[in-house]
């Protein structure tokens, strides 16, 4: 099994709903992201490699620039907040879950799979294997698909 790795660094900030830490629910803060998407595969392709570092850019680098400079704020924050937000942050991303890093680092990995799979060669969206996202530089979350549920 071949498995390779493409990082992507981005500044963003949000704010969490709920938090054990008052520091991160009650008020905007930002991180220094880095985010690594993991790719997996049994056999290499016609170049010998899992996928060109540089395919992995042009298919996700955009998507990567989406969040450099955003704001991220839950969409269950009182409206009135959101919309003054809104008025005010070109960059403002309303997400429907808490943007804690496992919950974040789960949609990444989905919408990562699917812009791959609307690429010229669908196919490399069943090489993602995982996407671990960097907090700071001491925590991380991740998430890869199981097929299994544990416990």
């Amino acid at each position: 099994m071949y498995t390779i790795r493409k990082l992507f660094k981005f500044e963003m900030a949000h704010q969490l709903s709920t938090a054990y830490s008052t520091a991160c629910s009650e008020q905007i803060h930002g991180h220094s992201y880095i985010c690594e998407v993991f790719f997996k595969s049994d056999e290499l392709d016609e170049t010998g490699m899992v996928i060109d570092f540089g395919e992995v850019k042009a298919l996700i680098g955009e998507y990567m620039d989406f969040w450099d400079h955003s704001l991220v704020m839950p969409s269950d924050m009182p409206k009135e907040y959101l919309k003054a937000l809104t008025k005010y942050n070109k960059k403002l991303q309303i997400v429907p879950y808490n943007p804690t890093a496992e919950a974040m680092a789960k949609d990444m990995y989905y919408r990562i799979k699917k812009l791959m799979r609307g690429s010229a060669n669908p196919d490399i969206a069943d090489k993602v294997y995982k996407v671990r996202l960097h907090e700071t530089t001491t925590g991380y979350a991740e998430y890869e698909w199981c097929s299994s549920k544990t416990g």
